[in-house]
Protein backbone atom coordinates (compact mmCIF):
# COMPACT_ATOMS: atom_id res chain seq x y z
CA UNK A 1 0.00 0.00 0.00
CA UNK A 2 1.07 3.64 -0.81
CA UNK A 3 1.50 5.54 1.91
CA UNK A 4 2.19 8.36 0.28
CA UNK A 5 -0.24 9.92 -2.73
CA UNK A 6 1.32 8.70 -6.19
CA UNK A 7 -0.71 10.64 -8.52
CA UNK A 8 0.26 13.73 -10.51
CA UNK A 9 -2.12 16.60 -12.50
CA UNK A 10 -1.16 17.87 -15.46
CA UNK A 11 -2.22 20.57 -17.64
CA UNK A 12 -2.51 18.79 -21.08
CA UNK A 13 -4.10 21.80 -22.95
CA UNK A 14 -6.71 24.67 -22.91
CA UNK A 15 -9.69 23.30 -21.01
CA UNK A 16 -8.02 19.60 -20.30
CA UNK A 17 -6.46 17.91 -17.34
CA UNK A 18 -4.49 14.33 -16.50
CA UNK A 19 -5.01 13.27 -13.53
CA UNK A 20 -1.92 10.17 -13.63
CA UNK A 21 -0.94 7.46 -11.27
CA UNK A 22 1.70 4.94 -11.86
CA UNK A 23 2.67 1.72 -9.77
CA UNK A 24 5.20 -0.43 -10.35
CA UNK A 25 3.16 -4.23 -9.96
CA UNK A 26 5.06 -7.95 -9.97
CA UNK A 27 4.33 -9.89 -13.14
CA UNK A 28 4.56 -9.46 -16.99
CA UNK A 29 1.77 -6.75 -18.66
CA UNK A 30 -0.11 -10.19 -19.64
CA UNK A 31 -0.82 -11.10 -16.07
CA UNK A 32 -1.55 -7.22 -14.62
CA UNK A 33 -3.93 -7.34 -17.42
CA UNK A 34 -5.91 -9.71 -16.29
CA UNK A 35 -6.93 -7.93 -13.58
CA UNK A 36 -8.62 -5.80 -15.75
CA UNK A 37 -9.85 -7.83 -18.41
CA UNK A 38 -10.97 -10.70 -16.15
CA UNK A 39 -13.87 -10.38 -15.00
CA UNK A 40 -13.30 -12.72 -11.29
CA UNK A 41 -9.96 -10.51 -10.89
CA UNK A 42 -11.57 -7.49 -11.43
CA UNK A 43 -14.39 -7.69 -8.94
CA UNK A 44 -11.86 -8.76 -6.44
CA UNK A 45 -10.50 -5.53 -6.56
CA UNK A 46 -12.84 -2.47 -8.13
CA UNK A 47 -15.92 -3.75 -9.81
CA UNK A 48 -18.43 -6.04 -12.51
CA UNK A 49 -19.62 -5.75 -15.77
CA UNK A 50 -22.73 -6.72 -17.42
CA UNK A 51 -22.57 -8.41 -20.86
CA UNK A 52 -18.85 -8.36 -23.03
CA UNK A 53 -16.93 -5.10 -22.88
CA UNK A 54 -15.52 -4.49 -26.73
CA UNK A 55 -14.29 -1.65 -28.80
CA UNK A 56 -17.00 0.66 -28.98
CA UNK A 57 -19.85 -1.72 -27.24
CA UNK A 58 -21.59 -0.54 -24.27
CA UNK A 59 -21.97 -1.97 -20.83
CA UNK A 60 -22.46 -1.44 -17.72
CA UNK A 61 -20.18 -1.74 -14.85
CA UNK A 62 -20.84 -1.50 -11.11
CA UNK A 63 -18.33 -0.35 -8.56
CA UNK A 64 -18.28 -2.60 -5.46
CA UNK A 65 -16.26 -0.85 -3.06
CA UNK A 66 -18.34 2.20 -3.35
CA UNK A 67 -20.71 3.20 -1.37
CA UNK A 68 -24.08 2.03 -2.67
CA UNK A 69 -22.26 0.65 -4.91
CA UNK A 70 -23.04 1.91 -8.04
CA UNK A 71 -23.73 1.59 -11.60
CA UNK A 72 -22.63 3.64 -14.79
CA UNK A 73 -22.90 2.84 -18.04
CA UNK A 74 -19.54 2.51 -19.69
CA UNK A 75 -18.13 2.03 -23.57
CA UNK A 76 -15.00 0.48 -24.58
CA UNK A 77 -13.12 3.35 -26.10
CA UNK A 78 -9.97 1.43 -27.06
CA UNK A 79 -8.42 -1.48 -26.18
CA UNK A 80 -4.89 -2.93 -27.19
CA UNK A 81 -4.59 -5.91 -24.92
CA UNK A 82 -1.67 -6.02 -22.67
CA UNK A 83 -1.30 -2.77 -23.47
CA UNK A 84 -3.90 0.10 -23.59
CA UNK A 85 -7.47 0.59 -22.47
CA UNK A 86 -9.63 3.25 -22.12
CA UNK A 87 -13.35 3.39 -20.92
CA UNK A 88 -15.72 5.98 -20.99
CA UNK A 89 -18.54 6.19 -18.21
CA UNK A 90 -21.32 7.69 -17.13
CA UNK A 91 -23.26 7.77 -13.77
CA UNK A 92 -24.77 9.89 -11.36
CA UNK A 93 -21.45 12.00 -10.44
CA UNK A 94 -20.81 12.78 -14.28
CA UNK A 95 -18.85 11.50 -16.85
CA UNK A 96 -15.40 9.25 -16.44
CA UNK A 97 -12.58 8.97 -19.09
CA UNK A 98 -10.11 6.49 -18.03
CA UNK A 99 -7.61 5.03 -19.66
CA UNK A 100 -4.59 2.15 -18.28
CA UNK A 101 -1.61 1.88 -20.06
CA UNK A 102 1.10 -1.04 -19.34
CA UNK A 103 4.71 -1.68 -20.13
CA UNK A 104 7.05 -3.86 -18.91
CA UNK A 105 9.40 -2.41 -16.40
CA UNK A 106 12.91 -4.37 -14.90
CA UNK A 107 11.01 -7.86 -14.62
CA UNK A 108 7.82 -6.12 -13.98
CA UNK A 109 4.93 -3.66 -15.47
CA UNK A 110 4.49 -0.25 -15.14
CA UNK A 111 0.91 0.76 -14.86
CA UNK A 112 -0.24 4.06 -15.58
CA UNK A 113 -3.62 4.99 -14.39
CA UNK A 114 -5.22 8.41 -15.73
CA UNK A 115 -8.31 10.00 -15.64
CA UNK A 116 -8.90 12.51 -18.24
CA UNK A 117 -9.95 16.07 -16.95
CA UNK A 118 -12.16 19.07 -18.31
CA UNK A 119 -11.46 20.84 -15.14
CA UNK A 120 -8.59 19.94 -12.74
CA UNK A 121 -10.71 20.39 -9.46
CA UNK A 122 -12.43 17.14 -9.27
CA UNK A 123 -8.63 15.59 -8.46
CA UNK A 124 -8.94 16.48 -4.57
CA UNK A 125 -11.89 13.86 -4.38
CA UNK A 126 -10.85 11.13 -7.42
CA UNK A 127 -7.39 11.28 -6.66
CA UNK A 128 -7.43 9.48 -2.93
CA UNK A 129 -10.22 7.13 -4.34
CA UNK A 130 -8.19 6.24 -7.18
CA UNK A 131 -5.21 5.47 -4.99
CA UNK A 132 -7.59 3.44 -2.87
CA UNK A 133 -8.08 1.74 -5.90
CA UNK A 134 -4.91 0.85 -6.76
CA UNK A 135 -3.73 -0.26 -3.27
CA UNK A 136 -6.70 -3.07 -3.71
CA UNK A 137 -5.27 -3.93 -7.32
CA UNK A 138 -2.18 -4.53 -5.60
CA UNK A 139 -3.50 -6.72 -2.46
CA UNK A 140 -5.47 -8.36 -5.04
CA UNK A 141 -2.51 -9.69 -7.24
CA UNK A 142 -0.28 -9.98 -3.76
CA UNK A 143 -3.09 -12.18 -1.71
CA UNK A 144 -2.42 -9.49 0.95
CA UNK A 145 -4.94 -7.55 2.74
CA UNK A 146 -7.49 -5.22 1.09
CA UNK A 147 -7.43 -1.70 2.66
CA UNK A 148 -10.38 -0.28 4.06
CA UNK A 149 -11.13 3.66 2.82
CA UNK A 150 -10.21 5.79 5.83
CA UNK A 151 -8.82 8.49 6.54
CA UNK A 152 -5.41 8.27 5.32
CA UNK A 153 -6.89 8.26 1.84
CA UNK A 154 -8.91 11.39 2.73
CA UNK A 155 -6.12 13.12 3.96
CA UNK A 156 -4.41 13.12 0.45
CA UNK A 157 -7.41 15.26 -1.12
CA UNK A 158 -5.13 18.49 0.36
CA UNK A 159 -2.34 16.88 -1.71
CA UNK A 160 -4.58 16.52 -4.99
CA UNK A 161 -6.01 20.09 -4.24
CA UNK A 162 -2.46 21.80 -4.71
CA UNK A 163 -2.13 19.57 -7.84
CA UNK A 164 -5.14 21.05 -9.47
CA UNK A 165 -4.74 24.30 -8.38
CA UNK A 166 -0.87 24.39 -9.50
CA UNK A 167 -2.53 22.54 -12.76
CA UNK A 168 -4.89 25.34 -13.18
CA UNK A 169 -2.22 27.84 -13.18
CA UNK A 170 -0.44 26.41 -15.18
CA UNK A 171 -0.06 27.37 -19.23
CA UNK A 172 -1.77 25.38 -21.56
CA UNK A 173 1.27 23.48 -23.90
CA UNK A 174 2.18 25.17 -26.76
Amino acid sequence: MQPEPTGRVHRTGEDSYDLVLTRRLAGSPREVWASFADAGQASAWIGRWDGIPEPGSGFGFQMLYEEGQPTSQARLAECVPRERLRVLMEDDGGSWDLEVRLREDAGGTRLEFTQHLADPAPAEDTGPGWEYYLDRLEAARSGDAQPEFDQRYLDQGSYYAAQARDAAAAPPPA
